[in-house]
């Protein structure tokens, strides 16, 4: 198991950049969307379907391994090239935002979904304490054709609503791939029409600056593009950790048993659907990046309330609304940020989001492995591990985030 998920985890890095440059200069966006989500439908009920008799044959070890790395390889397609999709259908940073929202409200709704799913699939005699073992395999292997199935709806909903010329017409007047070939009439009309939220991501053909400007622009795009993608690593560390560790922090507690496993995740993941959905209100309010600084003061008021309010069961549903809406301001501001990046010139927009995301899957990876190398297994030495660990990495991802704020704020001002 541990073989695969490694496996898993380091094409799925790898493979980001790749469909970066995939999606941006061969075929469409639709295209490779549909690509990844015919991989990701064949290998995720081979990972957890059972479908293999003798679970401790070398074929059993073959086919799980390689349905992960396919499953890994058709993630990082959907991801980049659905994310890419959204600054080809407008130009204003707002509409951009709230698709961003409401993507992200998508995939909170997700989770959701699975929790209910799992909910009813699994025996109730589990919440009473009855562990599950390898004769409950089958349980699995449901609960992930049930939500494959859901998720091959979903697509096909997603392809027959979603107009392909939508994408083809915005692109194609800012010079993208399925355009047609540029021309002096063309990038003139792109150089001076008024495209809100121009990015930095400008041709060299849209101006007339030399070859030592040119190079001083790239490195400025570059310092930018990674400052940007810090911002989105520090949302990222505080959701995969939070996630991690919050199931671990109300175990440590000790407070609404068994239960409280279920309903206090759940209750975080809608606090973060709701707060995903309100998030344009906030944004036209106050701007993107007041927004996010809203989002990671929040965070920060998570992670102290985990340390110092106590132990009681009210506290863990406070702590995972803290979180839920915490998660959902800064990892959508983070994406829109990236967007206003990206501005017109959307024929790398899956370059830049694969960068960013290669550095989350990368950075992410790093910091949970140290902590896990660094865990205190002595109950005695450490009684509250779980907690302080929850705190200290909720503090220090928004610390980084905010810190990374300032800098995209200098960025922009330079």
């Amino acid at each position: 198991m541990t073989l695969g998920t490694n496996a898993g985890q380091v094409v799925d890095a790898l493979m980001t950049p790749v469909f970066g440059v995939l999606v941006d200069k061969y075929a469409k966006k639709k295209v490779w969307h549909v690509v990844g989500s015919v991989m990701v439908t064949l290998s995720f009920p081979l990972i957890f379907g059972s479908f293999v008799r003798n679970p401790n044959s070398g074929l059993t070890m073959f086919v799980y391994v390689l349905s992960i790395i396919l499953f890994q390889t058709g993630w990082a397609a959907v991801q980049i090239s659905h994310l890419s999709m959204i600054p080809a259908l407008t130009s204003s940073s707002a509409l951009r935002a709230e698709l961003t929202a409401l993507r992200y409200s998508a995939q909170v709704g997700a989770a959701v979904i699975v929790f209910v799913v799992t909910w009813i699939v699994l025996p109730s005699s589990f919440i009473d304490g009855v562990r599950l073992g390898p004769i409950d395999r089958f349980r699995f292997r449901n609960i992930a054709v049930v939500i494959t199935l859901l998720g091959v709806v979903a697509s096909i909903l997603f392809h027959a609503f979603l107009n392909a010329r939508l994408l083809e017409a915005y692109t194609g007047r800012n010079g993208g791939s399925s355009s047609k070939a540029t021309t002096p009439s063309n990038v003139e009309a792109a150089a001076i029409s008024p495209v809100e939220g121009a990015g930095l991501f400008t041709s060299a053909a849209q101006t007339s600056i030399g070859p030592p400007q040119q190079r001083r622009k790239s490195s400025i795009q570059t310092n930018v593009l990674a400052t940007v993608a810090m911002l989105y690593v520090a949302s990222r560390l505080f959701i995969t950790l939070a996630t991690v560790y919050l199931p671990l922090y109300i175990e440590e507690v000790d407070e609404g048993g068994r239960q409280a496993l279920a309903t206090v995740p759940l209750v975080s993941y809608c606090a973060s659907f709701a707060t995903a959905m309100l998030i344009k209100y906030i944004n036209r309010s106050c701007g993107a990046k007041l927004c996010y600084l809203l989002g990671a003061v929040i965070g920060v008021v998570a992670a102290l309330v985990v340390e110092i309010a106590g132990s009681h069961v009210a506290i863990l549903y406070v702590v995972a609304v803290l979180i839920g809406a915490a998660s959902s301001i800064t990892m959508v501001t983070a994406l829109s940020i990236t967007a206003e990046l990206i501005g017109p010139r959307t024929e790398s927009s899956a370059m830049v989001y694969s960068v960013v995301t290669f550095l989350d899957k990368v950075i992410t990876g790093l910091v949970v492995i140290l902590i896990e190398k660094l865990r205190c297994f002595d109950k005695l030495l450490c009684p509250h591990y779980n907690r302080d660990t929850l705190a200290a990495v909720c503090a220090a991802s928004m610390a980084l985030g905010l810190v990374t704020l300032l800098l995209v704020a200098r960025c922009k001002s330079n």
